[in-house]
């Protein structure tokens, strides 16, 4: 860690849930800032029960939630909503992912946010953002990614959830572009962040292609297997090798070091007969043998690996991104260096509602020096459920 974070004295209250909106506010811990995260008492954010668990815990909410506070709300209950505007007034970023209006049903309306606390900088991430016809419907990442067009290229199931992700990276860009322009203006801002704006940037390559013309649900273009030289093949062994040689110098090559000549005028050949001399090409071969045949060529192919493999290769394991924790599960450091240091959250996860006795008293709340049990009456703390612990226990055993 560098020795004093990028984003050290940044406070972040965090209200959003699954995947997009958690990844957002652990990446503004990993680069310094201070994240309190906002839980319901029973279950908490729905991430802790994604499978699957090890030891009652879900390894993606290992990789989310490590390096933030854990504060138990029942936004439900009045003195829950007070406790959490206090929070609200000391911060510099809110995120939240609920349907739009719903931050307003809640007595926090995001307008009204900026004219009591005009340095604030709220991010409202959703699904398919605050205005449009839309605006309120149900989504997930597939759906997303189908309406932006991001699917259309192979008219299947998404290797990521690109939206999420994307969605989540574009979000921390623009609360940053807030907070530095809030150095000049004083002012803070509010941003939509729609997961359907993520798709369809994240798509740019497929937009270019348009320039050729529409193309249909299911036509393939350059960089998605319209092109025998850019390409994902099964090996002799029924492994997977990455073929990336766009290039016509890259091209010749892989085709003279495999002894086949005859396809160097096949590498922008897009008819099924091309395609398949190329895949007889490369599937002549075992995986291994591939490997030890290109050890000495500097070509773009590469075998595809689990992340397990991926977390052994020479290359990953040198930049120390992956690490597999005494649980089993893998951690995932920041993914960039910061002169030669990689900026990371520590520790491990926290419980639900660990930190709420500690952020109630250290923020001098109404609440403080109740009870836990006075505080879990108010809607304040954890409260545990058999429900619950039953859900739990059966996501476990999956």
């Amino acid at each position: 860690m560098p020795a004093k974070p990028a984003l050290a004295g940044l406070r972040v209250v965090d209200l959003t849930r699954h995947l997009p909106g958690p990844l957002m506010a652990r990446l503004l811990a990993d680069l310094g800032a201070r994240v309190i995260k906002v839980e319901e008492p029973r279950r908490g954010d729905p991430v802790r029960e994604a499978p699957p668990l090890r030891d009652g815990r879900s390894a993606l909410a290992t990789l989310l939630l490590a390096g933030i506070e854990s504060v138990a709300l029942d936004l439900k209950r009045e003195p829950a909503v007070r406790a959490l505007r206090e929070l609200v007034s000391e911060a510099d970023v809110l995120l939240e992912s609920f349907r739009p209006g719903t931050l307003a049903r809640l007595g926090l309306d995001p307008e009204e946010l900026r004219r009591r606390h005009p340095r604030l900088v709220i991010c409202s991430l959703s699904g398919w953002g605050q205005l449009g016809p839309w605006a309120a419907r149900a989504g997930h990442d597939l759906t997303y990614q189908a309406i932006a067009g991001a699917l259309a290229p192979t008219g299947g199931l998404p290797n990521v959830p690109v939206a999420d992700l994307v969605g989540a990276w574009s979000g921390v860009a623009a609360v940053l572009a807030a907070l530095h322009a809030r150095h000049d203006t004083g002012a803070g801002a509010w941003i939509d962040q729609a997961l359907v704006d993520a798709a369809a940037h994240a798509n740019l390559v497929g937009w270019a292609a348009e320039a050729a013309g529409p193309r249909a649900v299911g036509e393939p273009h350059g960089l998605t297997g319209a092109l025998p030289c850019y390409r994902v093949y099964p090996t002799r062994d029924r492994r997977l090798l990455a073929v990336a040689c766009l290039e016509p110098h890259f091209w010749r090559r892989l085709c003279r070091a495999g002894g086949r000549r005859d396809l160097e005028k096949a590498q922008y050949d897009r008819s099924s007969r091309g395609h398949r001399r190329v895949a007889d090409f490369v599937a002549s071969r075992s995986l291994a043998e591939w490997q030890e045949l290109l050890a000495g060529e500097d070509l773009p192919v590469a075998p595809v690996l689990s992340p397990a493999e991926a977390a052994a290769h020479e290359q990953v394991a040198q930049r120390g991104v992956a690490r597999q924790g005494a649980d089993g599960a893998w951690r995932l450091g920041y993914p960039a260096l910061l002169d030669g240091a990689r900026p990371r959250a520590g520790g491990e996860p926290p419980e639900l509602g660990a930190h709420t006795a500690a952020v109630i008293a250290e923020h001098g709340l109404p609440f403080t020096g109740h009870s836990p049990r006075r505080l879990r009456a108010l809607g304040i703390g954890r409260r545990r459920s058999l429900r619950a612990w039953l859900r739990r226990w059966i996501l476990e055993r999956r």
